[in-house]
Order: structure tokens, then sequence, then C-alpha cells
């Protein structure tokens, strides 16, 4: 006994001689939490805030303004491309930024490193990284396995470069394609949104990258405007527009939230202590730090004027939970703590945070990366095939009248190709580093007709202010490229297609796009040219770019074929024409319900039962294309559906189904499961997606698809907000989207 007692005093002391020793966080074989204490008990108050500051600098500024006390900095890498001619290689951004690095670490007087952030929406957005295709696009692809391995490619390059946070994935729903950010979302469903942040989250996370799902919380409001005060009510909150960010922290794993611009409740997001302590922390457990969104912590002085001064702004942010200030901001915490407005306590509690996640990082201990092992990494011939299979993927087909599609290069010797977005690849907002993505061996659309029919049929490339119709009869058939305008700051009000004069190269604005034609004028009506295309009397497919429904009724009827490109990436071109030929089928589905016109906004597909109806009196109220909705170049059938007639308390089931090819291609099908909960204590959706599993089958092939139910998917909000399953019997409906519902079932949840 005398001998353990001596041990355990041993212990001990030796763990308290590690607190007191000095450099003891520096011993990477001790817990996180000991270093971390370890470290803010010999840091000042000035070192403590500095930890809590960042710093965005553009070139023309960098050499004299970057501060390297500072904790966390926009990676220099971002902006290395601007005023390049040539593109800058992933060594030299690897190379700019541990330089970077070692200067911070050298300007700490405990060589505390800094924390290289950026972004990474659907791709690593530095420099000439590999770009691949828009959130919404990845969404329409409804595969979230798959996704993950993109994350996983994702992280790597910005791991190799030395970037270590990023502010993504976008898991707001958006219900209302007039919100110019729709195309960075995931779409309208929650469970889609939750599957697909989960996968991308937790592909960054587990290597070695922090997450930043944003923005916290639905941060659009009426009408589609970015950043309105949030007029949802808490029951939607919780049932809609937080549920995927509780999934991506307690599934996921995301180590940082960021806070959005608008208010909730009438209390902005960045000082909302309900959001950011009592539900992030206090209910979901979250770890993490949160950091605002740019200038969101001024914005609550000088936008939502709830604070008198922008340094009483920052006391209120802090004390309610926000931890960091992007970028260049808190710059008062230091005087607010000497005055006594700030506790000394509350700085340690978001520096306690902010350290835990650079400690377990593994900065402190390796903060520089591999120069040379940059290059081998970054668009490595392995994730330029990735790019290309993700562009196939979210290949959505919406109207294929008489099989017009696929195209047969034995039939179609001349193809005409027209539009604004013929002769560009758009790639939607965040898309490579300032200065532009170079686009290192992308195609566009055009070039990739010509590269897959090459020495089999003629492609010829409409010239703007040139008789179009008299070009088009020469052709056996005409694709025309839409485009729109969308984007960060770019909201619309009309979804129709643009018809006013617009540059190719500024026609999607925040879009980072491939322009092979300099920039010229084009003086162009879109659904005018559809229409005279049309009239020609050859066959007429339209393929659009874009991020979100776009009003199509005046040209739908013209049109033989439609096809959803979507922003498909920097291997966007070739997808397409791949797709346009038949060598890739179709598969992506629609993640939004489809408008007919902005006048039935918002609109979507899991509405609550109606005391009235759900029409106008002159329109039906239903959208043109379903949620869930693609065609393809093959057919499907579903048979035999497999599920238990009573599910226990506390357990997960297993929904089967059969699904057959029954055309003559090889297809994907998007095999959806809708649960309606019959009685419920408060009023329940009519339908909700609760599994999906993408299949791929030769011609004939039958295969049992297995759908998931874990047992949180029969459960929802009573009517004091608690999460509860109730006991009673569910509707099970499996098909090919919300409404072309074939097999139907029912279970019994105690």
């Amino acid at each position: 006994m005398t001998k353990k007692i001596i041990f355990v005093l041993g212990i001990v002391l030796a763990c308290g001689a590690c607190t007191t020793d000095p450099v003891a966080y520096k011993n990477n074989s001790l817990p996180v939490a000991q270093r971390v204490d370890n470290l803010i008990g010999q840091m000042t108050p000035e070192e403590k805030v500095e930890q809590l500051q960042s710093q965005l600098l553009f070139m023309d500024n960098y050499a004299q303004d970057r501060n390297f006390h500072l904790g966390h900095t926009r990676n220099i890498a971002h902006f290395l491309h601007y005023g390049k001619p040539e593109p800058v290689s992933a060594s030299e951004c690897a190379e700019a930024i541990n330089a970077d690095t070692q200067k911070s670490v050298e300007a700490s007087r405990l060589g505390i490193p800094v924390l290289q952030h950026g972004e990474a929406l659907h791709g690593a957005q530095w420099g000439n990284a590999t770009c691949f295709p828009q959130s919404i696009a990845f969404a329409a692809g409804f595969d979230d396995a798959f996704y993950y391995e993109v994350g996983q490619v994702v992280a790597k390059e910005l791991r190799a470069v030395g970037v270590r946070q990023v502010y993504a994935p976008v898991i707001n729903i958006s219900r209302d394609p007039r919100w110019g950010r729709t195309e960075e979302t995931y779409g309208e469903d929650v469970f889609l949104n939750s599957r697909m942040g989960v996968a991308y989250v937790k592909a960054l996370e587990t290597n070695g990258v922090v997450a930043t799902p944003k923005h916290f919380v639905d941060n659009y409001g009426d009408a589609g405007h970015d950043s309105y005060a949030s007029n949802t009510s808490w029951r939607a909150l919780r049932e809609v527009f937080l549920e995927p960010f509780r999934a991506c922290i307690e599934e996921g794993g995301a180590r940082s939230i960021m806070a959005a611009y608008n208010s909730i409740d009438g209390i902005p997001c960045s000082d909302n202590q309900k959001l950011l302590t009592d539900i992030l922390r206090k209910e979901w457990n979250f770890k993490g730090y949160v950091v605002s969104d740019y200038g969101g912590v001024d914005g609550v002085f000088s936008v939502h004027k709830q604070a008198p001064s922008y340094a009483e702004a920052q006391a209120l942010c802090l004390e309610a939970g926000l931890d960091l200030e992007l970028s260049n901001g808190y710059r008062d915490l230091l005087s607010l703590v000497r005055s006594g407005r700030i506790s000394e306590a509350t700085i340690d509690a978001s520096l306690r945070r902010v350290l835990t996640v650079k400690f377990e990082l593994g900065l402190f201990d390796a903060p520089y990366v591999d120069v040379k092992e940059a290059d081998r990494i970054v668009r490595c011939p392995v994730h330029l095939a990735l790019a290309l299979e993700a562009a196939r993927k979210s290949m959505t087909l919406l109207k294929n009248d008489a099989q017009t599609l696929p195209l047969s290069d034995k039939e179609i010797k001349r193809i005409g190709v027209f539009g604004p977005g013929a002769d560009i690849l758009s790639f939607g907002g965040y898309s490579g580093g300032y200065g532009g993505w170079r686009g290192e061996g992308a195609v566009t659309p055009y070039q990739g007709l010509k590269q897959r029919l090459q020495g089999k049929s003629e492609v010829i490339l409409h010239e703007a202010g040139t008789d179009a119709v008299a070009l088009a009869r020469t052709c056996d058939a005409v694709v025309f490229f839409a485009i729109i305008r969308e984007g960060e700051g770019m909201d619309r009000s009309l979804l129709a297609l643009p018809n006013s004069p617009v540059k190719a190269a500024e026609s999607t604005n925040n879009a980072q796009i491939i322009d092979v034609k300099k920039n010229p004028t084009i003086l162009l009506d879109q659904e005018k040219m559809i229409h005279d295309l049309a009239g020609s009397g050859r066959k007429t497919i339209v393929v659009l770019q874009n991020g979100s429904a776009v009003d199509i009724r005046s040209w739908i009827d013209q049109a033989d074929a439609i096809l959803e490109a979507w922003y498909p990436g920097e291997q966007g071109g070739t997808a397409i024409a791949e797709t346009l030929m038949g060598d890739v089928n179709p598969g992506g589905r629609l993640p939004v319900s489809w408008v007919r016109h902005a006048g039935q906004l918002p609109l979507y597909y899991y509405i609550k039962p109606s005391g009235r109806g759900y029409a106008y009196n002159d329109d039906d109220g239903k959208p043109l294309f379903p949620f869930g909705y693609g065609l393809s170049y093959t057919t499907f059938e579903y048979t035999d559906l497999i599920l238990p007639e009573k599910v226990n308390r506390g357990e997960d089931v297993t929904v089967k189904v059969t699904v057959k090819n029954t055309g003559a291609r090889k297809g994907d099908e998007v095999v959806q499961l809708y649960l309606r909960d019959e009685i419920a204590s408060v009023t329940r959706p009519m339908k909700e997606l609760k599994a999906f599993k993408r299949i791929t089958l030769e011609p004939g092939e039958s295969k049992l698809v297995e759908l998931p139910l874990p047992y949180r998917s029969f459960g929802f909000r009573d009517k004091d907000l608690n999460f509860i399953v109730e006991p009673g019997v569910f509707q099970v409906w499996t098909g090919k989207d919300a409404e072309n519902i074939l097999l139907k079932g029912q279970m019994h949840v105690e």
C-alpha cells in the first residue's frame, strides 16, 4: 500500500511540475488541455488578445502592414496570383506560407504559430488548386460517400501548402432561388444539406483541416435578400435551419463555426448568446471556436445599431461567445480588458478554445510543410480525374423529348454551338485565388465538344452579331449555352435568363470563368435566340450553367432537350460534351424545387398542411420540376418494398427496395425515401426526405437497395421545442423524386 501511495504521489508531483515548467506546452507527450493551461499561464493580456485577432492583407500592402503577432491570417497563397502573368505553382504557395508562418513564430515571445486560413467551397481556394464543381452541383449528385472522397482530396491540397482552416461548407437551407448565394448551398432540404455537410466536414477534419460551417444561421430573409433580418420562428429554426449545423458538429466534428451577419429575433447572430452559447455550447457540446463573418462585429454597431460604439460591440460579441473577429478585428479588446469592461477570464475562455485547436492540429510541433511535396500532390492526375467524375455526376437532365439526347456522332455531322456560355466555363463563386483561377488544362463546352467529335463531326461556334438562324439551318443539331447573374451580393428579383448587353467575362460576375474570347460584348436576348433556333427546324438543346432555378416558361416548349450543368468545375466542359454525346448517362437530381416563376416563391416540397389550399387563382402552386427530379437515358423499375412493421424504441432500422434497369443503357438512379408522421402532437411536414442512395446499374441488372433509418429519423420538436420521438404510424414512400412515388408502406414506431 505504501508503494502505491508513493507511486500516485509521484504522478501528482510530476504533473504539477509539468504545469509550472515554462516549456511544458512544447512537450507533445502531454495532454492538450495541460499544454494549453501551461501556455495560457505564461501569456500577457496583450498576447492573449492577439490570439483572438486576425488579418487579411492584399499583396500591395502585405510587406508593410503584416502584423506577425496576430494568431490568424488569410493565407498569402490566396493572393499570389494577383498581377502574375503565369500560374503560381503549389510549391511557391507553400514556400510563401512557410515564410509567413516562420515570421509569426519568431515574432511571438512564446513561439505561438499562426493559423493560416482560407476558403474551400468547392476546392482549395488558393493559387491553381483543383477546382471541383460548386456545392449545389454536388448536392445534385446525391452521393455523400463520393463527396466525402472529394473532401479528402480538397483537404490534401489545403494541407500541402499549409492552409489549416477553411470557411466552408455553406449549409444554409435555400428555399428561394432569388437569393444569389443559393449556388453555394446544398439546396432546400434539411436531410440532404445535413448529409452533404457532414460528409465534407468529416473529410476536412479527419485530414487535419478545420472546417467552419456557415452562416450561423438563416442568413437570407424575405424575398431572397442576403443577410436580411430573419423573421423565421424558433420552431422553423430548430426544425430546419439549425439542424444541418447540429449534424456537422455532432456527427462531422466541426471545430469552428461562422456567425451570420443577420439578426435572429432582434439579436444579431454575432452577439446572440442563445445561439452561440446556449444552443451551440451548452446543448450541442461544441468545443471549438466561433468566428465572425467579415466585419460582422462592426455590423452590430454600424448596421444593427445595437451598440453605441464599435468597442462596445466587441464586448457584446465576445461575452456572447464569438471568439474571433474576421478580419483585422477585435482591435479594442486589450483596452476593454484594462478598463474592466471585459474580464480576463472571458478572454481566457475564448483563448482556450482557440489554442486547443492549434495544439490538436499539431501546429506547435510541425508548423511547416514540405515545399517540394506540394507540387506532387496538387493537381495530380488522380485529383483531376476526380474533378471530372464529380462534374459527370452533377449533370441533371430536365427535358428530353423524343429522345433528342444523347446525340449520335454517327448521325450528327454538324453541330452549331450558340449562347454566351458556349465558350466560357463558369465555376461559380469562391473559385480560385484572388486574381483569378487560370484554368490550367480546362476546356470550355465548345472546346469539349470539338475534342469529343474530332474527326467525326464538325462543331461550329456562332460568332456574336452574325445570323444565328442561318447557321442553325446548316447544322443537324444546335446547342445553346445559357448563363445567369447570381452570386454573393447579387440577389435576383427576376428569374428569367438575362437579356441585356453583357460582356462574356463579366456575365457571371462573382464567378471565376475561363474565357477564350477576350471579353467580347454580346448583344443578346437569350430567350429570343432560343426561340429563333427552335424555329430553324433543327433539334434544339439548351444547356444551363447556373446555381439556382431559372424561369424557363417562355421557351421550355421550344427546346427539345434541357441539360442542367450547374457550375461543373474545371472539368465541366469535358463532362458536358460527354453527356450530350451519351458517353455519360446523366444521373443528377434537383436539390431544389424548380419554380415556374418568381410569383410562387418561396416554394419547397416539405410544406406543412394548409387550412385552405395550396394553389393560387391563376396558378396551381406546383413547381415545374419537383425536388429530386431528373431524367436518364435509361429507365428503372421499383419492386419489393421491404420494411419492418414495428420499430422498437431506440431501434435503427433499414428499408429495402429492389431497383432494376429496364432500359438499354448503363445508368445511375437515385432512390429516395420519404416519411410522413400520420398523427403528431405538433403539425408535421406532409413529406420529409429521410434517406437516399445513388446506384449504378447495367442494362437488365437488379439491385436490392438498403436505405438506413436511424431512430432519430422519426423524431421532431415538441410544443416546448424539445426533441422527442412519439409512438405512432409513419407512412413510408420510395420513388424517383418528391412527387413520383412508386412504392408505399407503413411502420409503427414505439
